[in-house]
């Protein structure tokens, strides 16, 4: 393996802590924000910072020795995304949105990072009400234009997709749910070589609180699974799970803006924290 190689491999295994962060839309805090409404437009604007400390491997470590050195890693991440949502009938959505993070690294060996963005095209199915039976929302995407800090000069497209399902119950004045999602990415082309990402997934039940009509609280907890990840057909990491506490608040700031905050600390895997602000605008 090259010493670009090298390179990349140490910093695939620092950024798995980050694996979902920046580069993707958050979970809805509250039921209303999955409502979908026919021949309406929506917008949806948010930040995320995530800050996570990993034990990086050193760059001679991968290179030679079976048991490489580890070394404690700091990587910081930050994104701003937007997301436009049209309701073409009363249970089918489509959507877009834009995705720009800074990612940074640093660590005893030095440190690094640049910039990234992705284009994303998606569309949300209601498959059944909450009812006699709980709701049922299909979600699905798939980036068609994304590039990666690790080469920010190359661009990627249809490499990375997205589906899962959000199912809530409702019993005033508590929501309960569950959200299920599962990352494909595909193999990227760097000048030394082709990565091979592993694949995520991520299950988050939680339980939506209306203090009133105005403010929600939440709670819940999140698991998640990553694939190994491989480098010219070598393996420079195995699957790695990590769970984690969510909290949050939602507030209806008017009748057609709310605002939303997600916390979420990581309890096992690598230690690391991500908070996320998002602005809900209906036309």
């Amino acid at each position: 393996m090259s010493a670009t190689g090298r390179h990349i491999a140490r910093i695939v295994l620092l950024g798995s802590a980050l694996a979902t962060g920046p580069v993707q839309a958050q979970l809805p805090l509250t039921i209303e924000e999955l409502l979908i409404e026919r021949r309406s437009l929506k917008l949806q604007t948010a930040f995320t910072y995530s800050n996570s400390d990993s034990p990086g491997a050193a760059a001679a470590g991968l290179a030679a020795a079976p048991s490489p050195v580890r070394q404690q890693q700091q990587m910081r991440a930050s994104a701003v995304s937007s997301r436009v949502r049209y309701g073409l009938r009363h249970n089918l959505e489509i959507n877009a949105s834009a995705t720009q993070a800074r990612v940074a690294w640093h660590g005893a060996e030095g440190s690094g990072g640049d910039k990234q963005y992705s284009l994303a095209l998606g569309a949300n199915w209601l498959v059944s009400a909450d009812g006699r039976t709980p709701a049922l929302m299909l979600t699905a995407a798939v980036d068609v234009l994304e590039t990666s800090w690790l080469q920010p000069g190359e661009r990627y497209h249809g490499r990375t997709a997205r589906l899962g399902a959000h199912i809530y119950r409702a019993i005033d004045p508590v929501v309960l749910s569950l959200a299920v999602s599962h990352e494909w990415r595909l193999s990227r082309d760097f000048a030394s070589g082709t990565l091979e990402p592993g694949d995520v997934l991520a299950l988050r039940p939680q339980v939506n609180f209306a203090v009133n009509h105005r403010v929600t609280l939440t709670g819940g907890v999140s698991w998640q699974r990553r694939a190994g990840d491989r480098f010219d057909g070598a393996t420079i990491a195995g699957s790695r799970h990590q769970t984690g506490l969510a909290m949050g608040l939602g507030l209806l700031a008017s009748e057609r803006s709310t605002v939303f905050l997600d916390s979420h600390i990581a309890t096992s895997g690598d230690s690391g924290a991500r908070l996320t602000l998002e602005w809900l605008y209906r036309f």
